[in-house]
């Protein structure tokens, strides 16, 4: 769950670092979902596409359907359970070298996710309208 709470703490951060309207809580859980939600629908995507594994259903606006146990178990996890208070004290206690190698590995994680999901998005749309 390191990962997860650090993408949790870097995200908080940033939108506190650009606002200051106390929304980064929400901020954080909302971006924190996004993240495994894409991962999850490229897959059955390149699962439906790719292999002929008919994961998904037929209807592309149910893909989501299949991420509301992902959004309710992160978005209750850190509602209620998990505070920012507690990663960041978690987090604080790194030495500089996991940092930053935390760092990259999240940044790594967001490009992968955010780019992957839109290139095998317009791959599919182009060779099915072709």
């Amino acid at each position: 769950m390191i990962l997860i709470d650090y993408i949790y703490y870097q995200l908080t951060n940033l939108y506190r670092y650009f606002n200051n309207d106390k929304a980064e809580k929400s901020y954080g859980i909302v971006m924190t979902c996004a993240l495994p939600c894409w991962n999850l629908i490229s897959i059955i995507i390149a699962f439906d596409y790719f292999f002929n594994i008919k994961i998904g259903p037929s209807n592309k606006y149910f893909l989501i359907a299949y991420c509301l146990p992902l959004l309710s178990l992160i978005g209750f996890r850190y509602w209620k359970v998990t505070s920012y208070e507690n990663i960041r004290d978690r987090i604080q206690n790194f030495s500089k070298r996991k940092r930053i190698f935390s760092d990259v590995l999240l940044i790594l994680y967001i490009i992968i996710s955010f780019l992957g999901m839109l290139c095998l998005a317009a791959y599919v749309g182009i060779m099915r309208n072709r």
